[in-house]
């Protein structure tokens, strides 16, 4: 129970921080989704998202497929992106039974090293945002 309580006060808290960034006509609006951003912590230089996952289990039709969320939950986050089994992420945050993912290619380069030392919100050019742990195997990268 206490888990619960901790996932709900981080929740609430990115909630409230997120509301006090936007202008005032979009934090009035209820009908807006709202995102919960993925947090990158660590030194400086550090790969803010040290571990990878693969996607598993989502069910038993060959086309099922993982729906990544714009926040750890459901109502008011809306689907952003979808996963298929076996597609490869990495795994920026853990939040009560969500992870934050970056996803996408790898030729890219996703940009998790940290280059400032405070918590920061993942804003590099892959798609990220939110999925179940459950449907992700994770391990830490070997690289």
């Amino acid at each position: 129970m206490r888990q619960r309580g901790t996932f709900m006060s981080s929740l609430a808290l990115r909630l409230g921080l997120l509301l006090m960034l936007l202008p005032p006509s979009l934090a009035e609006a209820e009908t807006t989704p709202l995102n919960v951003p993925i947090l990158m912590h660590g030194s400086i230089g550090d790969d803010a998202c040290p571990e990878k996952g693969r996607v598993i289990k989502i069910g038993a039709e060959p086309k099922s497929v993982l729906s990544v969320q714009s926040g750890p939950g459901e109502a008011p986050f809306r689907e952003i992106g979808r996963l298929h089994d076996g597609d490869i992420v990495v795994v920026c945050e853990k939040l009560g039974l969500w992870l934050g993912v970056v996803y996408g290619s790898a030729s890219l380069g996703c940009q998790t090293t940290i280059l400032v030392p405070v918590e920061q919100a993942y804003t590099g050019p892959c798609n990220h945002g939110w999925v179940l742990a459950q449907n992700v195997s994770v391990s830490k990268d070997q690289n």
